[in-house]
């Protein structure tokens, strides 16, 4: 993985034609810089230089560099809580089981094709080192998408007893720490395990693996 730096290849503050209010490639940027190197040591002007456009537009757009963080956050938010929203739709015609594996292979797809953003969420998580990062993961995003998950997978297996949901809602939470570490890990895992490889089989297997966990009795 290369390291997001400062560069230093066109005129300070210059923006790429087309680029300087592509949203979305912002957050991109910010993404990858905040994920290789920590939110303490990435500086506006290394997101500028990295999406191509003057320091003063993220400035400008996001107001700081905790304000542009919490826009990744958010928007990743967005995104799994649209897909986690629609799923029971677009579901419906299927089995309970059915239902949960693809419930969990569209978990391990959402997670595995963000390596970056489990990379930034299980940075921050671990190392503690800011109480409102935290709080805003907790709240944007952790939480909302960990209830619905227990609900959808409680109701699939026909859960009723506080017993049997807190046992499903620990798996839960083993299984999305699991598949994150493993995620993010993936380089270094590829070295000396074939399960990196792989991207289908890489995926393949984490569902497995999460579908078993909830399931446990």
């Amino acid at each position: 993985m290369t390291n997001c730096k400062l560069s230093t290849e066109r005129g300070r503050g210059r923006p790429r034609k087309g680029k300087e209010h592509n949203g979305e490639a912002l957050l991109e940027a910010a993404l990858a810089c905040f994920a290789q190197n920590g939110f303490e040591k990435t500086s506006l002007r290394t997101i500028a230089a990295r999406a191509g456009v003057d320091v003063a537009l993220l400035s400008y757009r996001f107001g700081s560099k905790l304000g542009l963080w919490t826009a990744v956050v958010d928007a990743m938010a967005e995104e799994t809580l649209e897909q986690l929203q629609a799923w029971p739709h677009e579901q419906r015609d299927r089995t309970p089981e059915e239902q949960l594996r693809n419930l969990c292979s569209g978990m391990v797809t959402l997670v595995a094709d963000r390596p970056l953003f489990a990379q930034l969420l299980i940075s921050e998580i671990m190392t503690g080192a800011d109480e409102e990062r935290q709080a805003l993961i907790q709240e944007r995003m952790a939480q909302p998408v960990h209830e619905l998950l227990l609900e959808y997978a409680a109701r699939l297996r026909n859960l009723t007893s506080d017993e049997a949901r807190e046992r499903l809602d620990l798996a839960l939470i083993a299984t999305m720490s699991m598949i994150g570490v493993l995620v993010s890990t993936r380089p270094f895992l590829s070295r000396f395990s074939p399960i990196g490889e792989n991207d289908e089989a890489f995926k393949a297997k984490l569902a497995s693996l999460m579908h078993q966990l909830l399931t446990l009795n």
